[in-house]
């Protein structure tokens, strides 16, 4: 299946709505089970949308990636997923209230 402007998928108890992002949904899925095991050993999710987006694919992902060991398969689905949850909304968690 491939993610379309209709298309969503549940992460972290949100819905992301992909927009301009025509994936594979596994895609996506797997950029967040990778993220999950790899990236969030060392650190929590750091919302993408603070960073411009150069500066995620030139600078931060590559860094990231090599620390996490990941290959440029691992490297370009966590990618995708953070390019995607940048258009996320940051929506407030109710469980924090």
């Amino acid at each position: 299946m491939k993610a379309t402007a209709s298309h969503t998928l549940r992460i972290f108890g949100r819905t992301l709505a992909v927009t301009s992002i025509i994936l594979p949904v596994s895609e996506l899925e797997r950029g967040h089970a990778l993220h999950q095991t790899k990236c969030a050993k060392c650190h929590g999710f750091e919302n993408p949308a603070d960073y411009e987006i150069d500066e995620l694919t030139d600078d931060i992902m590559p860094e990231m990636a090599r620390k996490a060991k990941l290959d440029m398969v691992g490297e370009k689905a966590v990618l995708a997923y953070l390019l995607a949850a940048r258009k996320m909304p940051v929506q407030e968690n109710p469980a924090a209230r």
